[in-house]
């Protein structure tokens, strides 16, 4: 570890046993240290320039910490909240990837940073809503900062919700810049072209009743994309059974100037033509749960390529890109890689989990299996047609006799492949032949 990073660390932890002994009405404060673990090994498909690729493989694991505050309210509508982030490599090997820290220019990955997470300005409106201004985290179906890594993303601008009576909520944002999970600065939204979008905006709603609940939103990236959507769910108790059914259907659509040939890499096109989006995915999603057993089954289906990343980052140390964002709404979606959104695509996912808890308190299995066929090219007519498959299993473990420390393994698998295609042709949302990910969590909470 470094030793700025280590004697930061330490200087933490001080301050945090130092603000245990203060009283409650100075606010809250959370330690949160998330071990992170990936080994990862994958095959591109062939192509003309190298028709017999080789596997490539990397390993690495980072420790990050998060130190999060969190204020009371000053004359019960004002306050101001913020976290510290630090992320440090314990090893990797392997070709380097940005998935927990940064690539620098020589290659290697970075070694550590630390930075002011979030940090915003929050203001109640009585008891009828709440805004915030600044760093923050964001949680709706478009766009979700993820939790997987070492630190989460964080974007900056202003959001608000508001409930307008006992069954209605809306919400809104609008931010400018994010911060991505690997980097250790605030940077602007692009395409994967690298032009700038000026800003992501979104507006959403949520209405329940009873055992209804619907839940819709608007998404726009400047000048680039548009995406809009619902999901309706309806809860059944039957016979000591939960059934739980829901429907969907998300559009994304081509919105500007930047959105061209190479602004998405998992667009099919030729550089040069112009190209649009049309995207529409519809699902069914039929859930069943009893005592500790839980199981589910998902049918997905695409009309066009429903684009997931709202966004991308480009390093300025390497002048490439570090990484894309997006959020995928629908059940039939794989945590690794490609998204199962190809332009005709049919998706089908089954799930299954258990609570191991009347045999071994804190223990959970949860797996995942998702076969995708049918998919044709976007942007392009041709005879390739495509299939995909992906399993994910997990087991997680809430250590009875360590409080607070809960540990995640995850094994995934991904494999497509293309029928009517001649070498070098497929389509660019199966991104591998095959591909394994090993992945471990280790979280440690503590609240003062």
């Amino acid at each position: 570890m470094n030793k700025y990073l280590l004697w930061g660390c330490i200087g933490l932890g001080s301050v945090s046993n130092a603000y245990a002994e203060l009283p409650q009405e100075f606010g809250k404060l959370e330690l949160k240290l998330n071990t992170r673990y990936w080994n990862d090994e994958g095959t591109a498909h062939p192509t003309l320039a190298n028709p017999s690729p080789s596997s490539s493989e990397y390993e690495q694991s980072a420790l990050g910490l998060e130190l999060n505050y969190q204020s009371p309210y000053l004359w019960d509508w004002l306050g101001i909240d913020g976290s510290l982030y630090a992320v440090t490599k314990l090893f990797d090997s392997g070709k380097p990837s940005a998935q927990l820290l940064e690539v620098e220019n020589n290659g290697k990955l970075d070694q550590n940073f630390a930075t002011f997470g979030q940090l915003y300005i929050k203001a109640k409106l009585g008891d009828k809503g709440e805004i915030k201004l600044g760093r923050q985290l964001q949680d709706s179906l478009l766009l979700k900062s993820t939790n997987n890594r070492a630190v989460p993303d964080t974007f900056s601008g202003a959001s608000g919700q508001f409930q307008l009576n006992d069954q209605l909520q809306t919400y809104m944002a609008y931010y400018d810049r994010w911060k991505p999970r690997s980097m250790d600065s605030f940077e602007k939204f692009v395409t994967e072209n690298d032009e700038r979008i000026d800003y992501v905006g979104l507006l959403g709603a949520k209405y329940q009743y009873k055992n209804w609940s619907v839940n819709a939103e608007y998404l726009n990236s400047k000048d680039y994309l548009k995406k809009y959507g619902a999901i309706a769910q309806y809860k059944l108790p039957m016979h000591g059974l939960v059934w739980t059914f829901n429907t969907g259907a998300f559009f994304s659509r081509d919105d500007g100037k930047l959105f061209k040939c190479g602004a998405e890499t998992e667009l099919d096109c030729v550089k040069g033509q112009d190209i649009d989006n049309r995207g529409n995915g519809y699902f069914v999603d039929v859930n069943v749960a009893k005592n500790n057993l839980e199981g589910g089954i998902a049918v997905s289906k695409f009309d066009g390529f429903w684009i997931e990343d709202n966004f991308a980052v480009h390093s300025d140390r390497n002048s490439v890109l570090t990484q894309d964002h997006g959020t995928n709404p629908f059940p039939t979606s794989a945590t690794i890689g490609p998204d199962f959104t190809n332009n005709d695509e049919t998706a089908v996912a089954l799930r299954l989990k258990y609570n191991w808890k009347n045999y071994v308190k804190g223990l959970k299995t949860e797996a995942k299996y998702i076969y995708g066929f049918g998919a044709h090219q976007s942007n392009i007519s041709s005879d390739i047609e495509g299939k995909e498959r992906y399993f994910d299993f997990t087991v997680s473990y809430a250590l009875p006799w360590v409080k607070n420390v809960d540990v995640r393994y995850s094994f995934l698998h991904y494999e497509s492949k293309f029928e009517n295609a001649n070498l070098g042709e497929k389509i660019n949302g199966m991104t591998r032949k095959d591909w394994d990910q090993h992945r471990v969590f280790i979280n440690y909470r503590y609240t003062f």
